[in-house]
């Protein structure tokens, strides 16, 4: 379980640092006819994306470990 963990704590690490890093060169280097609306719109889709990986990494984990029925205990 420890080892599954860790996993994906440095999943979730690297996934934050690449959408931080992706976003901020995408909009500070290829946005430059955008307007200030779409350059924030573009980073919050990538937020977006990068929220739904994480949540699937961390949904799949806990349901493989039967964590997902503990309100109802």
């Amino acid at each position: 379980m420890r080892s599954g963990l860790m996993l994906r704590v440095i999943l979730s690490i690297l996934i934050f640092a690449g959408f931080l890093v992706g976003s901020l060169v995408y909009v500070g280097f290829y946005t430059e006819s955008f307007s200030t609306l779409q350059k924030i719109i573009s980073i919050l889709v990538a937020m977006i994306i990068a929220f739904t990986i994480l949540a699937i990494v961390w949904v799949s984990w806990a349901g493989r470990r039967g964590m997902m029925g503990w309100w109802r205990d």
